[in-house]
């Protein structure tokens, strides 16, 4: 694992983005979260993982806010696309929906996030993660799911 741990200055950008984000997609996107948590603080957690993840690997974060369906949250130097995950469970697992399977990006990413920054805990590519294998059901759909040991360590 890698902890990034931000600034106070990248934490305020990241929470500020994450609010931005939340509204600008209210009444414009359906809802597709997993999980209970709420919506405002899963948008500032996969803010904090972005920009831990893009620290992590020394790319620009995307600070846009705009809605996204789906699609990459980094682009990598050679050009792949990259998803990142955020979760805030310690022992959490990088998981994906069944839809992530149709346009999947190159790279999935996990970032175990918490109040100062984030673990880039690893990573798994397209064809690892969507894997019939994988599939299973937490309690909210079935979804692909790997563990922590399952990922590749920077």
């Amino acid at each position: 694992m890698a902890y990034m741990e931000l600034t106070d200055a990248e934490m305020f950008i990241c929470r500020t983005l994450g609010v931005m984000r939340r509204s600008e997609a209210m009444h414009k996107v359906v809802d597709q979260q997993v999980g209970k948590d709420d919506t405002w603080a899963i948008d500032i957690d996969g803010m904090v993982a972005e920009y831990c993840a893009a620290k992590r690997l020394n790319l620009c974060p995307d600070l846009t806010v705009s809605v996204r369906n789906g699609g990459a949250d980094l682009i990598g130097k050679t050009g792949k696309t990259i998803d990142v995950k955020s979760t805030r469970h310690k022992h959490g697992r990088l998981l994906a929906t069944i839809k992530k399977a149709g346009e999947p990006c190159d790279i999935y990413v996990l970032v175990i996030v918490d109040d100062k920054g984030g673990d880039v805990v690893g990573w798994a590519s397209k064809d690892e993660l969507f894997q019939v294998a994988n599939r299973t059901d937490l309690g909210h759909g079935v979804g692909y799911a790997l563990t922590q040991d399952q990922l590749h360590k920077f």
